[in-house]
C-alpha cells in the first residue's frame, strides 16, 4: 500500500481511534490500530473487544493494502510530524510500515491485517437519530454517577432510554451505583423506530463521548444509533469522513427508580442555594472528614443551612449559609463528594434541595433546569 495523507487530520483521527485500543491485553494484535487503503480512502479501525470504531476518509492511494501496528508508536510518531503531508507505504509481505516526510524516515513492524478482529455487525432494525450536542450533554450529566465495579454489572452503565408518549418524546440518560442516582431527561426531536432501553457500559459510553465531541467540533450535528439486545453502534457523518463506534451492551434490567423510596416527589422541606457557596462550605469541611467517607451534616433552619462534620479524630469543622427555605427543620447526613459532583456538572447558578426528613433520599436539582434530577441516599455517622 502507498497512500499521501493530510498531516493533520491523521493526527486527530490517530488520537481518537487510539482511545479504543486495549490498553493491557495479552494479545499484541489488539494494541494495534487496522490501517486499510482501497481505491480512493483509507479505513482505521481498532478494538479492545468491547468496544470498536472505525473511521474512514478520503486518501490519495497509489496501492491497496493493508497492516495493523501498535497505537501508540504510530501516534507518538505522528505527534513530531510537521509537513503538511504524510507518505505510508506498507509491505504487505514483510508486515512494515514506512512514513515519510520531507525530512523524516520511520518504519514500523507490524502484524498481517488477516490476523485482525471483525467488527460485530448489530443484527436489528431498531434504530434512532437525534442530536449529537445531545448525546453528549446527556452522557455528560450522569457519568460520574456509575463506578465501573459494582456488584451488580447493570450499575456499571449508564442507561439511555428513549418513551414515546402521546404528548413528547423524551431521551432519558440515568446513572447510578446504588448510593446516589443522577437522571438527565432532554426533549427528543429526531428519528425514532420505537422505544429504546439499553445499557451502555461506562468503561465504554466516556470513550464514545470523546469522539462525539471530536465530531461535533467538526462541526457535525446528527447522529444515528442502531441497537439489539447486546449491541449499539453509532454512526457519524462528516463532508469527508465517516465514523462508526460499536458497543458491547449490558444486558438486564436497570432498577426501576422512579418511585417514592428512590426518587421522592413529595417533600417536607425545600433548600434553595447559591452552588459556589455550598460548594465552597463542604471543600471546607471535607479537609475534617475526608478520610471518613466525606461525611457532612446538613442542619436547615429559617432563611440558613448549617453544613458541619459532626466531632472526628481531626477535629470539628462548621460553616454557615445564607438560602432560601421552604418548611424549615431537617437534619441529615450525606457524602459531600456527592453534592460537590453534581454542582460541578449543573449550568445554572443555583441549587434546590429537597428533603423528605433525615432517613429518605434527598432530590437535588438545578433550579433552573427541571430535567435534571440527582438523587442521595443520607449516611449515618
Amino acid at each position: 500500500m502507498k497512500v499521501t495523507l493530510k498531516t493533520a487530520q491523521l493526527q486527530e483521527v490517530i488520537d481518537i481511534v487510539g482511545r479504543f485500543v486495549s490498553k493491557h491485553s495479552t494479545l499484541p494484535i489488539l494494541e494495534n490500530i487496522y490501517i486499510k487503503g482501497n481505491i480512493d480512502t483509507i479505513l482505521l479501525r481498532a478494538t479492545d473487544m468491547e468496544k470498536y470504531i472505525e473511521v474512514q476518509m478520503p486518501a490519495s492511494i497509489d496501492t491497496e493494502g493493508a497492516i495493523t501496528v501498535n497505537a501508540r508508536t504510530f501516534g507518538d510518531i505522528m505527534k513530531t510530524i510537521d509537513d503538511e503531508q504524510v507518505q505510508i507505504h506498507v509491505d504487505s509481505v514483510k508486515d512494515l510500515m514506512t512514513i515519510k516526510t520531507s525530512s523524516d524516515d520511520f518504519k514500523i513492524k507490524g502484524i498481517s491485517a488477516s490476523e485482525y478482529v471483525a467488527v460485530p455487525e448489530v443484527q436489528s432494525d431498531k434504530s434512532i437519530t437525534f442530536d449529537a450536542a445531545a448525546f453528549s450533554k446527556g452522557v455528560g450529566k450522569v457519568e460520574y454517577a456509575v463506578t465501573e465495579k459494582n456488584f451488580s454489572p447493570v450499575l456499571t452503565g449508564i442507561l439511555m432510554r428513549l418513551k414515546a408518549t402521546e404528548k413528547a418524546h423524551k431521551l432519558v440518560f440515568v446513572g447510578t451505583d446504588s448510593f446516589r442516582l443522577a437522571e438527565y431527561k432532554i426533549d427528543f426531536h429526531g428519528d425514532a423506530g420505537g422505544n429504546m432501553d439499553v445499557i451502555i457500559p461506562k468503561t465504554n459510553i466516556g470513550d464514545v463521548k470523546k469522539v462525539v465531541d471530536y465530531f461535533i467540533s467538526k462541526g457535525g450535528e446528527q447522529i444515528a444509533m442502531k441497537f439489539s439486545d447486546n449491541l449499539l453502534s453509532c454512526s457519524a457523518n462528516l463532508d469527508d469522513m465517516q465514523i462508526v463506534m460499536t458497543s458491547l451492551l449490558i444486558q438486564g434490567s436497570f432498577p426501576e427508580y422512579e418511585n417514592e423510596n428512590i426518587m421522592p416527589t413529595d417533600f417536607q422541606t425545600k433548600v434553595v442555594i447559591d452552588k459556589n457557596q455550598i460548594e465552597k462550605a463542604i471543600r471546607k469541611i471535607s479537609i475534617i472528614t475526608r478520610d471518613i467517607n466525606n461525611y457532612i451534616s446538613l442542619e436547615v433552619s429559617p432563611d440558613t443551612l448549617f453544613i458541619n462534620s459532626g466531632e472526628t479524630d481531626r477535629g470539628e469543622a462548621n460553616s454557615t449559609l445564607s438560602a432560601v427555605v421552604e418548611w424549615p427543620d431537617a437534619t441529615m447526613g450525606l457524602n459531600g463528594k456527592y453534592v460537590t459532583d453534581f454542582v460541578k456538572a449543573i449550568e445554572g447558578s443555583d441549587i434546590s434541595v429537597n428533603i423528605v426528613n433525615g432517613e429518605k433520599p434527598v432530590i437535588f436539582m438545578d433550579k433552573d433546569d427541571a430535567n435534571y434530577r440527582y438523587v442521595i441516599r443520607p449516611l449515618v455517622k
